[in-house]
């Protein structure tokens, strides 16, 4: 005995075909969303770069640079509270020696850790002291520049 075969006419054919694309189309969709609730919503920090501020005390500014020093752009991308290190170097061009000290972090809720040598630092004129920060990134996204504000006597 065969089986008994049904003519398919043209509009069956392009029902069938919707019918597929409209279940690819919600499958797809139902995969985005999926997909898009199920990420994890960690908020990076990407650090563009990094500008160090200094702040003269007296009459004899310029002896550490610029006032306003750019370091490093497309420096990192970090995680919430990611502990990193910056490091940098102040060279005095003057002949008496200079305190350096940190008056702060802006941009951003990043967090000072700790800073090797600790703070404050006295330079030797003519001599070149490198300086690494250890820092914290921000609990939330930020994306920009990361300031980091000294004084120099």
């Amino acid at each position: 005995m065969e089986p008994v075969r049904i003519p398919i006419t043209q509009e069956m054919h392009r029902k069938r075909k919707m019918v597929v694309v409209v279940g690819v189309v919600v499958a797809l969709i139902s995969l985005s969303v999926f997909f898009a609730l199920s990420l994890d919503s960690v908020a990076t920090t990407n650090v563009m770069g990094v500008q160090v501020h200094l702040e003269y005390a007296g009459n004899s500014s310029g002896y550490l640079g610029p006032a306003v020093q750019n370091y490093t752009w497309n420096f990192k991308t970090l995680t919430p509270d990611e502990t990193f290190h910056f490091h940098f170097k102040l060279t005095n061009h003057g002949s008496a020696p200079c305190v350096v000290s940190i008056d702060g972090i802006g941009n951003g809720g990043f967090k000072l850790l700790s800073s090797s040598p600790s703070m404050p630092l006295q330079i030797a004129g003519g001599s070149t002291q490198t300086v690494v920060l250890t820092l914290s990134a921000p609990s939330n996204g930020y994306v920009g520049e990361l300031q980091i504000f000294l004084s120099a006597s």
